[in-house]
Order: C-alpha cells, then sequence, then structure tokens
C-alpha cells in the first residue's frame, strides 16, 4: 500500500511537470481554460498535432482515473458499512435494513437468470422457440459455468461476515431472501399455478 503511494506521486509529478511544458506559454493560457473539450485533451491535441493521437493518449488517465474511483468506492462503502454496523452514523439501523435489502437483491438477481438457465438445461436446451441467435452445439452447455459461479456467489452472499455469529454479526439477507421465497411459494400454490399463464413468444420463424 506504500508503495503505491511513491509511485502515484512520483508517476503524477512527471506527468505534470510534461503538461506544463507542452502547451506552449502563456499565450495559449486562455484557450487550453476555456476549450469545450477540457484542457487535458486540448494539451495533448496541441502536443500532439493529431486529433486521434490526443485521444489515445487521453484513454490512459481516463483508464486510472477508472480503477482509482472503483477502489475509492469500494473503500468508501466499506468504511460506511462499518460506521453503520457500529451505530456510528444516524439512523445507523435503518442504513443496516437498506443493506439487506440491497443485498437480497443482488442474491435474487443472480437466482432469476440461474432459474432460467438451470430449467433450460435440464431440458435439454429443446425447448425454447427458434430465435435469432443461439449457441451453436457444445458451446451452449457453457452456460453451466455460469449456473455454477451463481450459485457460488449466492452462497457466498449469504455466509455471515464473521464467526461465531450474533445478533451484530448476523447476515440478515438470508433470512430476508427466505422470507421473500416462502411469500412467493405459498402464492404460487394458492393463486399463480391456476391464473398464471405463460408469456406469448413470437418465435423467429413468425416474424
Amino acid at each position: 500500500m506504500v508503495y503505491c503511494q511513491y509511485i502515484g506521486i512520483s508517476s503524477g509529478f512527471l506527468f505534470r511537470i510534461v503538461l506544463l511544458f507542452v502547451p506552449g506559454g502563456e499565450a495559449n493560457a486562455e484557450t487550453i481554460e476555456t476549450s469545450t473539450v477540457g484542457p487535458l485533451l486540448e494539451i495533448l491535441y496541441r502536443a500532439t498535432s493529431s486529433r486521434v493521437g490526443a485521444i489515445c493518449l487521453l484513454m490512459f488517465p481516463l483508464l486510472c482515473f477508472m480503477f482509482a474511483c472503483w477502489a475509492a468506492l469500494t473503500t468508501s462503502s466499506r468504511m460506511t458499512f462499518a460506521f453503520i454496523r457500529d451505530g456510528g452514523l444516524p439512523i445507523s439501523r435503518i442504513f443496516a435494513a437498506f443493506n439487506v435489502i440491497t443485498a437480497s437483491s443482488v442474491v435474487a438477481l443472480g437466482l432469476s437468470y440461474a432459474i432460467y438457465v438451470a430449467a433450460n438445461i435440464v431440458r435439454g436446451r429443446r425447448k425454447l422457440p427458434e430465435r435469432a441467435f443461439t449457441l451453436p452445439g457444445w458451446l451452449g452447455w457453457t452456460v453451466i459455468i455460469g449456473l455454477v459461479y451463481t450459485t457460488m456467489t449466492t452462497v457466498l452472499v449469504l455466509f455471515p461476515p464473521t464467526l461465531p455469529v450474533d445478533g451484530t454479526s448476523m447476515n440478515y439477507c438470508v433470512v430476508l431472501f427466505a422470507t421473500i421465497l416462502l411469500i412467493s411459494v405459498i402464492r404460487w400454490f394458492a393463486d399463480d399455478r391456476h391464473n398464471f399463464r405463460d408469456p406469448r413468444l413470437v418465435t423467429f420463424a413468425q416474424r
């Protein structure tokens, strides 16, 4: 972690030195500051005299910025969760409940895809109508990889963060998800299995 700071400081310093030398002096300062494409892209364009070259060079800092944003978002979200868990933020209980709901939505989204893939595999991939795009032959069975991955991530998301489990470290996502699953099963046997109709499919040949 410390070495990353050294690398960032040294590379950032060199990058800024280069940017200070290539714009062309104070004569172009106002043009660069008011450029509609942004100062950085304007500097790169003046240094290369090529739009393609300037855009290609701009990709490097943009990629660095993107990765840095992901790292910052991950770190800040984990810190916020830790504060909520420890009661360090206002209405922490409400935020904790919101975290459970969002975690359950991730599980539900993954399973909504996995159920469809599993049903298709069990039926031998022969029950779907003709469509514009389909994986040919054995390549279609590679969807099993996605099914295994979804199953694994679902199990991991439902795990508690620490052991032993108590009221604070309990992962209530599994409770909420089990409740939703129970309600769905009851609703299916009570009403939906009598009234639900399969979606109307328009096959590729009928278009």
